[in-house]
């Protein structure tokens, strides 16, 4: 049985090809049923006019949205109130490392657009656990009358 590669005996999930942009209000867009997964919660009036028109950046697997982040800049950070990724199961399962890839792929976006714009800090509000955040250098600040956000300084 020599010369039998091991991807012949299992089939490894290949890599995902990520296809990561910077929209605005005149692109493309969300569809209602990317924003219910992306964020499963109840949608705010205030999460919805940004998801449609602040700038946001997206990520695709196979034409379908798994992250966004909108954001915006000032002098001295970039804030990002709506962040998420959501990967369906199926392309857990065909993709490897996919969710991991994704997160990096949106964060490390969002780092250089804020290198990129002069600002030394990223503001983000998260969507789900912290843990995958904190593992990649942000760290949570919780305050008691201005609930809660994560935050990272850039060199």
């Amino acid at each position: 049985m020599t010369g039998i590669a091991l991807t012949d005996v299992w089939r490894m999930p290949a890599p995902a090809a990520l296809d990561l942009r910077v929209e605005g209000p005149d692109v493309r867009g969300l569809s209602d049923g990317d924003i219910r997964r992306l964020f499963p919660e109840r949608v705010t009036g205030d999460r919805l006019n940004r998801l449609r028109n602040w700038r946001r950046l997206v990520v695709r697997i196979d034409d379908r949205t798994v992250g966004v982040a909108t954001y915006t800049q000032t002098p001295i950070e970039t804030h990002v109130p709506d962040f998420a990724v959501a990967i369906p199961p199926q392309m857990e399962a065909r993709y490897e490392n996919v969710q991991a890839r994704v997160l990096d792929s949106l964060l490390a976006a969002i780092e250089v657009a804020s290198l990129a714009g002069g600002c030394r800090r990223v503001v983000l509000i998260p969507q789900g656990s912290a843990a995958e955040l904190e593992r990649r250098g942000y760290t949570c600040i919780h305050e008691r009358c201005g609930g809660s956000w994560m935050e990272k300084s850039l060199p």
